[in-house]
């Protein structure tokens, strides 16, 4: 497939390992979340088959961004490595075999070298909700494996000072996710809540957060997911102007493909 056509149907032609966990919709919106912060120097942590970073390197569309994606699946990070060169993408976008809990024994990751981390991590407690059957979907969803405080920690190594940490996790965590990254000195500067639909509570949250940043919160509107009702329900018009990639599943949920 030319690079072009795969960058027009993006994420949909993304590789995914055979039983392994499949990305969703909270990957896409960090990406486009992400991409009008500052920062060339891009480190994805727990990257899987790419969807964020490569996202935020297709939504900027500029030729400077780098991004370095990191996972501890490597059949994950074989897709990762794929999906840049399907999208003609591999001299901006490399994907690395590395647990984010060992990023700080990596001799070639050098401390304060990045400008921008993106994090997507297992949301949920190991004691809380249905395990996953396989070993590799439980580890993306299930604190089993360091949870937040091993992406805080590695984000905390790698980015410096002034640098921000794009995150997305669930609304019903949020105290956890404050603590974590206060702790490690990353300040929450903008939170942006994502609903299921308008007057709907938050399920998830995006939020910015600058390594040894003043406080200082700006908390933006929710974002309503989808509109309508029953058959009709859609993907709004909001959710399609704050993240274009969602485009692939926009249509009515019982609508033909």
């Amino acid at each position: 497939m030319p690079h072009q056509e795969a960058r027009r149907l993006f994420p949909r032609g993304l590789t995914q390992p055979e039983g392994g966990f499949r990305f969703g919709a909270d990957a896409l919106l960090l990406a486009s979340f992400a991409a009008p912060a500052g920062g060339r120097r891009v480190l994805d942590l727990g990257t899987g088959c790419g969807p964020a970073g490569l996202g935020l390197l297709l939504a900027r569309g500029d030729a400077d961004t780098t991004v370095l994606g990191l996972d501890r699946d490597p059949a994950m990070v074989a897709a990762a490595a794929a999906n840049a060169g399907l999208l003609g993408l591999a001299d901006r976008f490399t994907a690395r075999y590395l647990d984010v809990r060992a990023i700080r024994a990596e001799a070639d990751i050098r401390p304060e070298s990045f400008d921008l981390a993106l994090a997507n991590p297992p949301y949920r407690d190991p004691a809380s909700g249905r395990r996953a059957p396989s070993a590799s979907r439980d580890a993306a969803r299930f604190e089993t494996e360091g949870g937040l405080a091993a992406f805080a920690d590695a984000a905390a190594s790698a980015l410096g000072n002034g640098a921000s940490l794009a995150l997305v996790h669930l609304a019903e965590r949020l105290g956890h996710v404050f603590a974590c990254l206060t702790a490690r000195k990353l300040e929450v500067k903008r939170l942006m809540p994502i609903a299921p639909r308008l007057g709907a509570p938050a399920r998830q949250v995006l939020l910015l957060a600058t390594k040894n940043g003043r406080p200082g919160l700006r908390l933006d509107p929710a974002l309503a997911l989808y509109e309508g009702s029953g058959p009709d329900t859609r993907l709004s018009a909001e959710a399609l102007g704050f993240c274009p990639f969602l485009a692939c599943n926009a249509g009515p949920r019982n609508a033909a493909p």
